[in-house]
């Protein structure tokens, strides 16, 4: 009967349920009973619907070890415990745990299921999701494809069958974002966005704002900005119909639509970039700060969007001249990155590239020669030797030198650079080339002038 109850939503009855009726197995059949397991499990799978997910561990725990005891560790009902186990660390930012389950729960539900059951699907998405969030693209991606390819093989006529499809496609798309396929992602958030468009009743659901949003950002990333801005506005004008257009912080943090605020949240910090970019920064600070208050309401002032947020705002304080401003928001993003990502993350070597443009500006070369460094080794690390990232770097150490007079050093860092570009296929006409030429020109003749004066 709690079952049932569970199936149907009506979560208050259900557990009233489950816990006599455990209460009732325990004392007749005893705690190791399989039974016993079943309950513990149905009281977890409530547990977790409230988002208590301290005791909902305790009671899938319970479950899987019965199961596990009586059964072996690929039983369907270990692998089903897995599985929310594995939703339980991923909430609470243990990835490692969260994937060692769903693995574990994947395996299980393969050994027993048919390989296009939406259980596989389900378990195929939680995991593409904890990939992304370990920034393991190729992998996020594997795992959205496989989920993909069970909703389309099983799509039915349904409302439900045809969504479920849309937000494969929507996964799908972000994780190839991240791995720079931009054209193939651009298709799936168009096509998620026609799906979700024809079979939700609500033309303003959120779904549909995620779909503009994301394809805002790619406008964005192929400077395509008078598209990403009209994307992103619809983005935000539906976002506001679910959350108002200046919500109190209290609000913010007591209410359940955590998406909906997250996602105006990101809405605003592409539709600030684009505006940046587009020369209008008063419009941009503002976004940029709206986005920061939702982040801070939502999930603290040490989250990882507010550091992005401080770095944005410090990268336009250090363009207008105010470096001591700048200077103050990249420590302070600089501060929270290493918190959660410790010193070797390419995040951080973001902000240290900005830092040492700041300390150029200050003309403390010391201090940038040493933020420069610090970026080139995490790029160097992260990206290779060769990459336009770790070329970037040497470029400004070599304008670092040259503004030290040390000009033998600096053309030494731009030709190494160039040896970069031309890896890369960069001709002369290229302005990355063009630069580093220049810099090279006038490097040479204040060497000569100097070699004359002696």
């Amino acid at each position: 009967m709690s079952a049932h109850f569970v199936k149907v939503g009506e979560f208050e009855r259900g557990y009233s349920c489950v816990k006599e009726t455990l209460s009732l197995q325990q004392e007749l059949l005893g705690e190791d009973d399989t039974r016993t397991a079943d309950s513990h499990y149905c009281m977890g799978t409530i547990l977790y619907e409230w988002n208590n997910y301290a005791e909902a561990s305790k009671c899938f725990e319970k479950a899987r070890d019965i199961h596990k005891e009586k059964h072996g560790e690929t039983h369907l009902s270990v692998a089903n415990s897995n599985f929310f186990l594995g939703c339980i660390s991923e909430r609470k930012g243990d990835y490692d745990s969260a994937v060692q389950c769903l693995q574990d729960s994947l395996s299980g539900r393969r050994a027993h299921l048919d390989e296009m059951d939406h259980a596989i699907a389900d378990n195929l998405a939680r995991l593409g999701h904890v990939y992304y969030k370990q920034s393991e693209w190729d992998s996020a991606v594997t795992a959205f494809s496989d989920c993909l390819k069970i909703q389309e093989a099983t799509r039915g006529t349904d409302t439900g069958s045809q969504v479920n499809v849309a937000d494969a496609l929507f996964d799908l798309g972000t994780a190839l974002v991240k791995a720079l396929d931009t054209q193939r992602s651009m298709q799936l958030f168009t096509d998620a966005l026609k799906e979700y468009q024809r079979h939700l009743d609500n033309p303003k659901d959120v779904k549909i704002a995620k779909c503009h949003s994301s394809i805002g950002e790619i406008y964005e990333k192929t400077n395509e900005l008078s598209k990403a801005v009209n994307a992103l506005e619809m983005a935000s004008v539906i976002y506001e119909n679910h959350v108002g257009t200046d919500p109190p912080e209290k609000e913010i943090r007591a209410s359940k639509k955590i998406d909906a605020y997250s996602g105006q949240a990101e809405t605003l910090f592409r539709l600030a970039t684009a505006k940046d970019r587009l020369g209008e920064e008063v419009i941009a600070l503002k976004q940029y700060r709206k986005a920061m208050r939702l982040y801070k309401s939502l999930f603290g002032r040490d989250n990882l969007h507010v550091a992005k947020i401080l770095n944005r705002l410090a990268n336009m304080k250090g363009r207008a001249g105010s470096v001591d401003k700048a200077m103050v928001l990249f420590d302070e993003s600089l501060r929270i990155r290493m918190l959660h990502l410790g010193n070797n993350h390419e995040d951080v070597a973001e902000t240290l590239f900005g830092m040492g443009i700041v300390f150029e500006k200050r003309r403390d070369y010391g201090a940038a020669m040493k933020a420069y460094s610090d970026c080139l080794r995490i790029r160097s690390s992260k990206f290779g030797s060769d990459s336009m990232e770790v070329a970037q770097v040497v470029v400004n150490i070599g304008v670092v030198r040259g503004n030290k007079g040390d000009f033998s050093g600096a053309l030494k860092s731009w030709n190494k650079a160039l040896s970069i570009y031309r890896k890369h296929g960069l001709g002369d006409d290229d302005a990355l080339v063009a630069t580093v030429l220049g810099h090279q020109r006038l490097a040479n003749q204040l060497k000569k002038r100097g070699r004359n004066k002696n």
